[in-house]
């Protein structure tokens, strides 16, 4: 009986011992973490208009496997598009790097280009041209909010290119929503 008791108790201590290391080793790992939902950085065309012409498609999470937001905004009569991007980056040298990457690679979207400051975030730069194939007018729009790097894209019948005034009125709404909602 003795060696019944002492055999229980030595199984109970393993068992204890097999939860404890369980647990410990829990309560350590790593979990991935949660991807953050940005789309609350987007400003929508039609409360910066106060109209309904815009659609949007759904917000995508982490464009080109970059932490951020884009979202793609159509007009209803199908002739007009902008594309806003939000990039989220680590701080805000990297957004300014990011943004200086994204202007150096505008010739692949915007040909016969000409850039202009604009009064939107840091370093706001409209950069208005048409697309290499002719059939559209475009105008980027790029700056930087602490430790983001937005680009919006307006695109549009080369008779009908967004005027930088509107560019800017859009670009500032983005910027506001972009202080009022992104994490420290």
């Amino acid at each position: 009986m003795a060696t019944n008791v002492r055999s229980i108790g030595i199984a109970a201590l393993a068992a204890a011992t097999v939860w404890a290391i369980g647990a410990t080793v829990d309560a350590c790992s790593s979990k991935a973490p949660q991807s953050t939902n940005y789309s609350n950085l987007l400003a929508n065309p039609n409360d910066v208009w106060d109209t309904t012409a815009y659609s949007a498609a759904p917000p995508t999470s982490n464009p080109n496997g970059q932490t951020g937001v884009q979202d793609v905004y159509t007009h209803r009569d199908q002739t007009r598009q902008i594309t806003d991007t939000i990039l989220v980056l680590s701080d805000p040298a990297a957004a300014t790097a990011s943004l200086k990457q994204t202007q150096a690679g505008l010739g692949n979207k915007v040909v016969n280009s000409k850039a202009q400051p604009a009064p939107v975030g840091i370093g706001g730069t409209i950069v208005s041209g048409s697309s290499p194939d002719g059939s559209k007018a475009v105008s980027v729009l790029l700056f930087t909010e602490g430790k983001a790097a937005a680009t919006v894209e307006f695109a549009g019948s080369p008779k009908d290119p967004a005027t930088p005034d509107l560019v800017t009125e859009f670009g500032q709404h983005q910027d506001a929503a972009i202080k009022k909602g992104l994490p420290a």
